[in-house]
């Protein structure tokens, strides 16, 4: 009886590691641009396999830290993870309204459901969902927590996968952040600033009509603005290399 290609299977799960790692540095509100684990960490969040069963290419993950506390506490994040991934599962990623909040600019950006965590794995979700049929003849992929777990399974399937290829490029709002930097360019039909924030960075920012009345007529040239907002960011795509921003106020940089 065949199995799957050592590659598909090595690939999956490698995504599921750093599913637990992107979910170690959300729990504890690391899950920034370029944040990185330190070797310790992750020889903490490690995960093994512990058994094979090759009738149903089945394979049982343990933590490899002996440590009870530590294998407790990798338990929890797997059950945050997991619990993450069902969102693709379901195809509840994003909101169904393009713009939910309150006195949204013209950018088009939308919510997440549930935590940011949410965004962040995205990539590993396309590189799980990929090796469904593909060169291993694999038709679904599931993830079955223990028991004690108290989690319910996650299955993707060939229609998750279109749902997740679908998605691509999508802008969503991430965690909330002050960006600062003089206009460059206004756009008055959408009501948009281009910001200069560092040489050769450049991010267009939407604003309301109140803000943009107030970055065009009560500011000077290369006044350097403080901008408080949500960048946006396209899913698949690195946090740090947002081009678009949601302003909810603005202000002049103090000296």
């Amino acid at each position: 009886m065949r199995s799957i290609p050592i590659y598909e299977l090595g690939d999956t799960l490698v995504a599921i590691q750093r599913i637990i790692h992107k979910t170690f540095l959300f729990e504890n509100d690391r899950l920034k641009k370029h944040a990185q684990l330190t070797q310790l960490e992750r020889a903490q969040l490690s995960l093994q396999i512990s058994e094979r069963r090759k009738s149903s290419d089945l394979y049982a993950l343990i933590p490899f830290v002996a440590d009870p506390a530590l294998q407790a506490y990798l338990i929890t994040l797997l059950k945050v993870g997991v619990g993450t991934l069902t969102k693709y599962a379901l195809k509840s990623v994003l909101s169904n309204d393009e713009k939910p909040k309150a006195g949204a600019t013209t950018l088009q950006a939308r919510d997440v459901q549930g935590s940011l965590l949410v965004g962040a794995i995205y990539a590993e979700t396309v590189q799980i969902t990929n090796h469904i049929n593909n060169i291993g003849g694999i038709e679904s992929i599931e993830l079955i927590p223990a028991g004690s777990m108290n989690v319910s399974p996650v299955k993707f399937t060939a229609e998750t996968q279109t749902y997740v290829r679908e998605i691509a490029n999508v802008g969503y709002r991430a965690a909330q952040e002050e960006i600062v930097g003089h206009i460059t360019r206004l756009l008055p039909n959408r009501l948009i600033a281009e910001i200069k924030l560092a040489p050769s960075r450049y991010v267009k920012v939407g604003l309301s009509e109140e803000n943009f009345h107030f970055v065009r007529y009560q500011t000077e040239a290369e006044q350097r603005l403080r901008f408080k907002g949500y960048p946006i960011v396209k899913l698949g795509k690195d946090e740090s290399t947002y081009q678009e921003f949601e302003a909810d106020s603005v202000q002049p940089e103090e000296v």
